[in-house]
């Protein structure tokens, strides 16, 4: 599979925590399989406890686009947030 659809994946809150890292890079269609590769990349979460973290796709919740279908294009910016983060 080319590397041709790359997205950076922002982690914020617990997340940030759990995978000891700010960000990283994947390859993926959508959301849904995001959150796969992430899984098999690090199994600090499953795809189903990803689910209820906050998504942003280049600032917008994916909740207000297509939830986990929402389709990933080259370069976009995934921010992932625990959903009780604290300010």
């Amino acid at each position: 599979m080319e590397e041709n659809n790359l997205v950076t994946v922002e982690f914020f809150g617990l997340y940030r925590l759990a995978y000891k890292k700010a960000c990283v890079k994947v390859e993926a269609k959508n959301i849904e399989e995001l959150f796969q590769k992430l899984y098999e990349m690090d199994d600090v979460h499953t795809p189903k406890e990803l689910r209820n973290s906050i998504v942003l796709l280049n600032g917008k919740n994916i909740m207000e686009l297509r939830k986990f279908k929402t389709k990933l294009k080259p370069n976009d910016n995934v921010v992932i947030m625990s959903p009780a983060s604290g300010g």
